[in-house]
């Protein structure tokens, strides 16, 4: 856990939680939220098709650059990956990550080192995004909208307590503590409510998104003009934007949407 000696009710600021819940439910329905937790087991099936340990090898580009088309920070970077890395290298790159040798640090860390061409925070979304969707019940979401080690800020220190630390020596190590961290939200968001948007760690998914959305609007309100947050989208768009699944058709079908 985060801390030996720390329990979920000093690291979950479960009223912040609720109350950040209780706002995102002014503008969006409980069946638009779920229906949102819906399309991560979608997208989760899409990246189980291409990523389990038994179908890695056989990932061709149109599967990768499919995958690509579902993260946030990276939906229109896939070409770039690709010419700054061979195919091949990222095919084996995902591999090691999610099936190598050595403790989940040290893989997060020699991935988001090999890759080259995008951000460092880019290369940390992607390879938690790879690794989440392919094992959802194993492995969480970190992306700097959930948690930014540089700033101290993001939806995750929204719902902490004041003073839980996240950062660690290396991408790897912060990668551990914020799983460890998502594991009380989610232990905590279960039981009382405002997880149970999605199936296990695909709700706490909904529930950060959320978070993050409500948050944004009260910045924005504040900073700017009423004609400005008109172009803002609304809540239920501006959550499945961040969490990759905002499509006009679905991101599964045929076998994928069978997997």
């Amino acid at each position: 856990m985060l801390f030996d000696t720390v329990d979920v009710e000093q690291t979950v600021d479960a009223e912040a939680a609720l109350e950040f819940m209780k706002e995102a439910t002014k503008l969006a329905s409980t069946t638009e939220l779920e229906d949102i937790g819906l399309k991560l087991e979608q997208k989760s099936a899409l990246f189980q098709s291409q990523l389990t340990e038994d179908r890695i090898f056989s990932l061709e580009e149109e599967g990768f650059r499919e995958m690509v088309g579902t993260m946030f920070s990276l939906r229109r970077k896939a070409k770039r990956l690709l010419r700054a890395n061979s195919f091949d290298h990222l095919r084996k790159a995902i591999e090691s990550l999610l099936y190598g040798e050595g403790d989940m640090a040290a893989r997060f860390e020699v991935f988001v080192a090999s890759i080259d061409g995008v951000e460092p925070a880019m290369k940390i979304a992607m390879a938690s995004e790879l690794l989440h969707f392919t094992h959802p019940d194993r492995y969480w979401l970190w992306a700097h909208w959930i948690w930014n080690p540089s700033a101290g800020n993001g939806a995750l220190a929204l719902v902490t307590q004041d003073g839980v630390d996240l950062r660690g020596a290396t991408h790897g190590e912060t990668y551990v503590k914020v799983g460890q961290a998502l594991e009380l939200v989610d232990a905590k968001g279960h039981a009382v409510g405002y997880s149970r948007s999605g199936r296990g760690y695909l709700g706490t998914d909904v529930f950060l998104a959320c978070v993050y959305a409500v948050y944004m609007y009260t910045v924005f309100r504040v900073k700017l003009s009423q004609e400005f947050n008109r172009i803002l989208p609304e809540l239920p768009e501006l959550v499945e934007r961040v969490l990759g699944v905002h499509h006009e058709k679905p991101l599964v079908t045929g076998e994928a949407a069978q997997a």
